[in-house]
């Protein structure tokens, strides 16, 4: 780990982040997706604007970002709408423990495309694990139609 950042790179992998200001969260989502789930390479966050950065800089090689909602700095929704405006193809996941649903912004992102889905927490692994996979899997039918 640098500057709270765990990342495992492996070349010519499709990047999956995960963004969430409680270490011990971005860890162990780290820790399982980089154990259940193959042909991708995990970057893990605890800072959003560093997250968008590294997003930024690769963001032909992302597939998925996965950011918690209530984050200082830069919440998750303002990120993933900046993720998307940088790269229409990249699938996102919003994450929260609160009740989002009611929000006006947030239904509007889920209307403009801004978010992909949502993951409620707390989330077990093999929900998180299946959530990425399935929207691994849009990712690269849309890859696939181009």
């Amino acid at each position: 780990m640098r500057g709270g950042v765990w990342e495992i790179t492996l070349s010519g992998k499709r990047i999956v982040s995960v963004i969430d200001d409680e270490r011990d969260i971005s860890q162990l989502f780290h820790d399982a997706l980089c154990e259940n789930i193959d042909g991708i390479s995990v970057v893990a966050f605890n800072d959003p604007i560093i997250a968008f950065e590294h997003f930024a800089e690769k963001k032909e090689n992302y597939a998925l970002v996965i950011s918690d909602l209530r984050m200082p700095g830069l919440n998750g929704l303002e990120l993933l709408k900046k993720v998307k405006s940088s790269n229409l193809n990249v699938r996102t996941i919003l994450m929260s423990a609160y009740n989002f649903e009611e929000d006006k912004l947030f239904q509007q992102y889920m209307k403009e495309g801004v978010i992909d889905s949502t993951i409620e927490k707390p989330v077990t692994i093999n929900r998180l694990c299946q959530r990425v996979r399935d929207e691994l899997e849009v990712y690269q039918l849309a890859l696939n139609l181009k």
